[in-house]
């Protein structure tokens, strides 16, 4: 090695070592820094185990690092985002009629005097203070029902039964004449749409959809397509439909029920469905009336009549049993739709590919 080399070499590990003490390289500038701990606390509830829809729970939250004091605390639901409370005490006061029912997460954020924050989760399963009133059906009257129809959505308006159908390249609205079945306008839709839950509000069908997150907005007389929609859920699928005087009330699937605001199909609250046991999945088809939100559980032959302020389950209908051995088909899916006669407010029941449209009355259930 010449000493003209041997100079360089030296002179630029010089430089090396010199810039290394200066900044990092590029390897260790990009590692990610280690997080640092949130400061603990402790969370205690004065109730425990089975709570009850009406009771308040007391929170006690305290820090465990006596030397860090609590400035704020902020609480609120990941269930329920109209639920949400300031307090500087470190006593709060958890009302369940304001949370909701079923399993509730409760979130808790803590802000400490030095101004570190922590956040922290309480779980609770609220039930219904009472069991709902249980009945089963007595059929008065048999209307015909086309046995081709995927029933999604099912209501009726001034004397005519609506109808949205769903799958593939089989969806429609209808609007029927329900002694005869006759079929007095049809639309039939896209074959890339799965229809889901109808419903009239403002002189307007509302349409929702399977897995799209978009629905359609019908002129009610002509059935022309006048626009179309976003929604969002928990789920992002749309099942049933139905509207009180100021909101679109819509299921998903899961155990919410969501009202949205016609104008924009923005979420104006939400409620989930419970009992006595806990909550509810599966709620498909919806039918509101007289403050009742009527759903039936997909699946079953189960019809359950929920409270639309609080979620809570107040009747449970059994309709197992309304279509007789002689009218049943390979071909007939579950039961999928709920309407009131007006004429004297009895259920009117079908399901997807039945051949029948059942009106009944609820009874009191019998017990074996």
């Amino acid at each position: 090695m010449n000493k003209v080399f041997f100079g360089c070499l030296v002179f630029s590990l010089f430089i090396l070592a010199a810039c290394s003490d200066d900044k990092p390289s590029r390897r260790s500038a990009n590692r990610p820094g280690l997080q640092k701990s949130q400061p603990p606390i402790r969370i205690k509830a004065d109730k425990k185990g089975i709570i009850l829809y009406g009771d308040t729970v007391n929170l006690q939250i305290s820090s465990i690092d006596t030397s860090l004091g609590i400035g704020e605390i902020r609480l609120s639901c990941t269930d329920n985002p109209a639920f949400r409370t300031v307090s500087q005490d470190l006593k709060i006061a958890l009302p369940t009629a304001q949370l909701g029912g079923g399993e509730q997460r409760v979130k808790v954020e803590v802000q400490f005097d030095d101004g570190q924050k922590t956040t922290r989760y309480k779980e609770f399963k609220i039930l219904s203070e009472t069991s709902p009133r249980e009945w089963q059906f007595e059929v008065i009257r048999k209307y015909p029902h086309d046995p081709t129809s995927f029933t999604q959505g099912f209501l009726v308006h001034e004397g005519f039964i609506y109808e949205g159908t769903g799958n593939y390249g089989e969806t429609k609205i209808r609007k029927l004449d329900l002694t005869s079945g006759k079929v007095l306008k049809e639309k039939e839709l896209e074959q890339d749409i799965f229809g889901e839950g109808i419903t009239i509000f403002n002189k307007k069908i509302y349409q929702l959809t399977y897995k799209s997150s978009k629905g359609f907005v019908y002129d009610l007389n002509t059935f022309e397509r006048q626009g179309d929609f976003i929604y969002n859920t928990s789920t992002s699928e749309g099942w049933g439909l139905t509207s009180n005087d100021s909101s679109l009330i819509a299921s998903d699937g899961s155990a919410y029920i969501f009202f949205l605001n016609p104008a924009d199909m923005s979420e104006k609250r939400r409620i989930k469905v419970f009992n006595d046991r806990g909550e509810i999945n599966n709620i498909n088809e919806l039918e509101y009336k007289d403050g009742i939100i009527y759903a039936n559980i997909y699946t079953t032959a189960v019809i359950v009549g929920i409270d639309a302020k609080t979620g809570k389950v107040v009747d449970e209908y059994i309709a197992s049993g309304i279509v007789s051995p002689n009218e049943a088909s390979s071909d007939m899916d579950v039961l999928n739709g709920i309407a009131f006669n007006p004429l004297n407010g009895n259920f009117l029941l079908t399901g997807k590919y039945w051949s029948r449209i059942y009106e009944a009355r609820p009874i009191p259930r019998k017990t074996s």
